[in-house]
């Protein structure tokens, strides 16, 4: 789910395929994944074949978890 929230904000591209290139569309989604809001986004894997619909909060949560589980595998070496 974190890869296809990456592409979201990264790798958006324009109608005709040019990368779509907006600072505040990535601050904004930033700051909503930061506080956890319960605002909906879509998620779409790149061959557009698959589509998730999560809140904020849901990602937030996936993203803690991934750091927790990082940090808990840095300790353990």
């Amino acid at each position: 789910m974190l890869k296809l929230f990456r592409d979201y904000l990264f790798h958006t591209v324009t109608e005709d395929g040019r990368p779509w290139l907006n600072q505040s569309h990535i601050v904004q989604c930033l700051n909503k994944l930061d506080a956890g809001t319960l605002e909906k986004v879509q998620l779409m894997s790149r061959d557009e074949q698959s589509v998730l619909v999560v809140t904020y909060a849901e990602l937030k949560h996936c993203l803690e978890q991934a750091f927790s589980e990082l940090v808990a595998a840095a300790t353990s070496v």
